[in-house]
């Protein structure tokens, strides 16, 4: 499962959104909460989301909690 077009480069350990989803898809029931202590870009964040579940994202650098804030803004629940 790669990145979808113009999705990487948020992050040097960025996964894809497809990847991620398709786990919390497996492990996690719709609406549980997705902790994220290392959110890094927010790809889990945004794959949550897109799976029907909550996240919890924890980042200490402000540069990358901004970087967050925009991708989540754009994502939509299913």
């Amino acid at each position: 499962i790669g990145f979808r077009p113009g999705e990487a480069g948020h992050h040097e350990a960025q996964k894809p959104v497809d990847l991620l989803r398709a786990l919390i898809e497996l492990c996690c029931p719709v609406g549980a909460i997705v902790l994220d202590p290392f959110a890094g870009s927010g790809s889990t964040g945004v794959a949550a989301i897109e799976a029907g579940r909550r996240p919890l994202l924890i980042e200490r650098d402000p540069a990358l909690v901004r970087v967050i804030e925009a991708r989540l803004a754009s994502t939509s629940a299913p």
